[in-house]
């Protein structure tokens, strides 16, 4: 921070911006790719409903129909909930799969940290449009600007739960009308309610891991409630608070910078490999590299497989995966699994997807850093693959970083098929298309919300 700022200036000005956030400040560029990032998110947080352990934390949460239940889980024939469950409920769903939008400067997942506590708030206040997305933008900015501000995170962390709450709770104080001194101290408390989450609960396949941005989701609406409520906050409270969570100190100049004129959300990427991006540069490179040869390998005629990447993704090294959540967070068995069943969606990285043979050419995966490649981090995040046959033949390539971010975004076609894949199965090719044109609107919370419940 620059020594002549005064401390808590930078947090003022963040939630002066917040509060006045108006539907004429925001670029028709801007709106459009709001559009992309809630329908793109909605059919994550629909085709993780499935899981087991969401399906069943949902069913343990089921309440007779009451007042309180006002807000929509996005999930096949779920009855309404309270906001917070809610908000929980449809967070955890986003992140199961692995396939909710992200942040290369933020280095996390912004969208699944905003959307569902605004949608539940929002289903529940009748917000209309404009105002749903003024409020996901304002969450979507403050979110990725807190994150900028903590990076680089301290060891172990994991971005999910930590950050993200201040966006979320950005975001809800602006549904509110909240004016900048409340939305402040919303912003302070929800700082405090960051959680000190782990970057190893991913690599062992503890799913509590999923369930981070549900807390902080949920700690949002509780942040925005209480501040309402006439709670206070510390001054410089972000600081305060979020300090702890990243390896240096925190630069609180960063909340503010390019306020209304750096619009984050186009530096975003999107996901079609459901696993986490530090092994999408590694997928993309493969793909091209098996382009090369006469036909497509089966896994036996596979010799080994050399991944060269930078450091972060070379450190999910972990050839045997022992569950579906370990996979993801895995090199060797999204490289492995991608030759096997010639696909990297969600059904390629599942429990029944772990299993002898390609456990066994998990093995044959090799993955170290490149320098080169690593010094190029975090601007781009590339890797190299080379496939080496049993019978001698070689084929490789290298991309500079994976698909789905500014560089080489995804065409609307290619996130329209992705949507459907996971939300048409759960309610039908129809309903399916119908809601991909409301979310890309976006249509107001209620509508979107009724879609899915079939309305």
């Amino acid at each position: 921070m620059d020594e002549t700022t005064p401390t808590g200036d930078s947090e003022r000005r963040l939630a002066t911006w917040v509060a006045d956030l108006a539907i004429d400040d925001v670029p028709s560029s801007v709106v459009d790719r709001v559009g992309l990032v809630v329908a793109d998110t909605v059919g994550a947080i629909i085709g993780g409903a499935s899981d087991g352990a969401v399906a069943t934390l949902r069913e343990q949460w089921t309440e007779r129909a009451n007042e309180s239940a006002t807000a929509t889980v996005l999930a096949p024939e779920a009855p309404r909930t309270s906001r917070h469950r809610a908000a929980f409920l449809n967070a955890t769903s986003g992140t199961v799969l692995e396939l909710d939008e992200g942040n290369r400067f933020a280095a996390g997942h912004p969208a699944i940290h905003v959307l569902p506590a605004l949608l539940a708030d929002a289903e529940a206040r009748y917000a209309d449009r404009e105002r749903f997305l003024v409020s996901f933008v304002a969450g979507y900015e403050t979110a990725v600007r807190v994150a900028e501000a903590v990076r680089p995170l301290a060891d172990g962390y994991h971005p999910h739960g930590t950050w993200g709450v201040v966006g979320g709770a950005a975001s809800v104080a602006r549904c509110r009308g909240y004016d900048a001194r409340t939305t402040r101290t919303a912003l302070a408390i929800a700082a405090n309610y960051a959680q000190h989450t782990r970057f190893d609960a991913a690599t062992a396949g503890a799913t509590v891991r999923n369930s981070y941005a549900g807390m902080s989701n949920l700690a949002s609406l509780v942040a925005a409630d209480q501040a309402r409520a006439g709670f206070t906050g510390l001054d410089d409270g972000i600081a305060a608070h979020l300090g702890a969570a990243g390896s240096t100190a925190i630069a609180r100049d960063r909340l503010a910078i390019g306020l209304g004129d750096r619009w984050t959300i186009h530096e975003g990427y999107f996901k079609i490999h459901a696993a986490c991006r530090y092994t999408h540069a590694s997928l993309d490179a493969l793909a091209t590299a098996l382009d090369e040869l006469p036909a497509r390998p089966a896994a036996a005629a596979v010799e080994r497989i050399s991944v060269e990447t930078y450091a972060a993704a070379a450190a999910l090294d972990e050839p045997h995966p022992g569950n579906a959540l370990a996979a993801k967070f895995s090199v060797p068995f999204a490289v492995a699994t991608a030759i096997v069943t010639g696909s990297t969606d969600a059904v390629a990285i599942t429990d029944d997807a772990i299993d002898a043979e390609t456990l066994a050419l998990a093995e044959r995966v090799a993955v170290r850093v490149d320098d080169g490649i690593d010094a190029r981090a975090p601007d781009e995040r590339g890797a190299r693959v080379t496939v080496t046959l049993a019978d001698g033949t070689t084929a490789t390539d290298a991309v500079r970083q994976a698909r789905g971010g500014e560089a080489e975004p995804f065409e609307p076609s290619e996130l329209r098929e992705k949507f459907d894949s996971l939300v048409a199965p759960a309610i039908g090719a129809g309903r399916s298309g119908r809601l991909w044109t409301a979310a890309r609107e976006p249509v107001p919370p209620r509508v979107l919300c009724a879609l899915v419940r079939g309305e």
